[in-house]
């Protein structure tokens, strides 16, 4: 059945209360406020599973990026958004998002989640947790106007039960404004909901729950979000992000060693990058001209004597917080285990949704749900190498590039990506596909007529 925009569930507080009684209505982020002084009201619309003809410049074929229709890259290529308007994120996220960030599952972690509750169930959690009165469980949620509580409220609340020797309490005040600021964070950077608090009733559990694969998740959940062209904010994790991005892409802005790092500490310590200078269209044409020398594929390499890689990192199947599911896929991103990157099946066909508690079975129970050595590939003998054809499927699948050609400030540079060939090719099949591959250049977008690229490519073909 075709997709409908809008049909997908939104985050933990939308169920139905456990009681029975109808759930606080979440309230209006500062997108959905945007929207709404736009005077734009979005249709319903049917999103068929494939496109045919694809889109100017990709995806040609649409059945891995099903929704690129309401991508902001479509309407920044489109000149729908204006190139300082939305601070989005690149297509490439859509195909490579899952599986990257495997540094932080753990091996023995269950997955536990809370279930959505109601202002007045917020109320009593908040006595029975935090050994507020009913009065002022009562005025807090009035004032966030739902099963929320201000971050400045828990401080306040933490004080309180320290200087009543109220231990337990305090500590879990202290544990709901952490994953308020940390991992959980939503788009107000102000509230956090009451529900996590349900994690925190028993204290000695705390370290058993799988927080990674919960972060990763809701996480996932923003960026998604944060890709459609009617979204201006982003929350979740982005200390992560940024830290992901710093270090997989060291010269997306200028970044210095942190003087006070010391081995061993949080790898998100370790950079401290500076403001960066200009705007984010001078990102994007970063982004439309990165070579593949400026991409460090695996740098957590030197860090394993101090977090070794374990064999849940290859866990293949759906992470979940909530009621939100996304699948954690590493066939997808092989490069960043230090294999050989193939062509991956699509999640679509290979791993459809199973329910919430097989999500949990699944994860509890991952040495059964690893992908296979077959599906691994080959080691890497050089970083980011992938097989032959592959570059060429993903142009077909995804967007290359941000910036139409027409507006972009330098051509792009080529790419210089090793291709992993089988033993037994020969030279004058190399000869051939490398001919094949310059022809294909100069029929994409690559090559601007009247480039340097063209004309470069011109010449190794009067070469080949």
């Amino acid at each position: 059945m075709p997709k409908k925009r809008g049909a997908s569930s939104r985050g933990i507080e939308t169920g139905g209360s456990v009681r029975g009684e109808p759930v606080e209505r979440v309230r209006p982020t500062a997108s959905a406020r945007q929207r709404k002084r736009s005077q734009h009201v979005e249709q319903e619309v049917e999103i068929p599973p494939t496109q045919e003809a694809g889109y100017e410049s990709g995806p040609r074929d649409t059945t891995l990026l099903r929704s690129y229709e309401s991508h902001v890259a479509q309407r920044l290529w489109t000149g729908e958004v204006g190139p300082g308007d939305v601070e989005g994120s690149h297509p490439w996220q859509e195909v490579e998002e899952t599986g990257v960030w495997y540094l932080h599952l753990r091996r023995d972690g269950i997955e536990r989640h809370p279930v959505s509750i109601c202002r007045e169930d917020a109320k009593q959690l908040l006595v029975s947790a935090l050994k507020v009165s009913h009065a002022e469980a009562t005025i807090e949620t009035e004032i966030t106007r739902g099963a929320y509580v201000r971050l400045s409220w828990l401080r306040d609340v933490y004080k309180s039960n320290i200087e009543s020797q109220n231990l337990n309490a305090a500590a879990r005040a202290y544990l709901l404004h952490l994953v308020g600021c940390t991992i959980f964070p939503d788009k107000s950077a102000t509230t956090v909901r009451v529900t996590y608090l349900e994690l925190f009733r028993d204290l000695r559990t705390v370290g058993n729950i799988a927080w990674g694969a919960a972060a990763l998740a809701y996480l996932y959940e923003q960026l998604k979000d944060a890709s459609c062209h009617n979204t201006c904010q982003l929350a979740g994790y982005t200390t992560l992000l940024q830290a992901w991005i710093l270090e997989h892409f060291p010269h997306i802005m200028h970044i210095e060693r942190s003087p006070d790092y010391v081995e061993g500490m949080s790898l998100c310590r370790r950079l401290r990058p500076h403001r960066p200078v200009g705007d984010v269209v001078s990102v994007r044409q970063y982004l439309d001209r990165i070579r593949h020398e400026d991409i460090i594929w695996t740098p957590y390499v030197s860090y394993r004597p101090y977090r070794p890689f374990h064999d849940i990192c290859w866990y293949y199947g759906y992470i979940s917080c909530g009621s939100s599911s996304f699948p954690h896929l590493p066939d997808h991103v092989l490069r960043q285990y230090g294999h050989i990157q193939g062509i991956p099946p699509s999640p679509h066909d290979q791993l459809p949704v199973p329910p919430t508690t097989d999500i949990h079975d699944h994860y509890l129970h991952y040495e059964d749900h690893l992908l296979d050595a077959g599906r691994r590939g080959p080691v890497a003998t050089h970083a980011g190498e992938c097989i032959h054809g592959y570059l060429d499927w993903f142009c077909t699948v995804s967007h290359p590039y941000i910036i139409p050609h027409q507006e972009r400030v330098l051509d792009p540079l080529p790419p210089t990506l090793p291709i992993y060939r089988e033993e037994g090719t020969s030279t004058g099949t190399q000869n051939s596909t490398a001919h094949e591959r310059m022809q294909a250049l100069l029929r994409t977008d690559m090559c601007t007529s009247g480039s340097d690229g063209e004309r470069l490519t011109q010449e190794a073909l009067s070469m080949a």
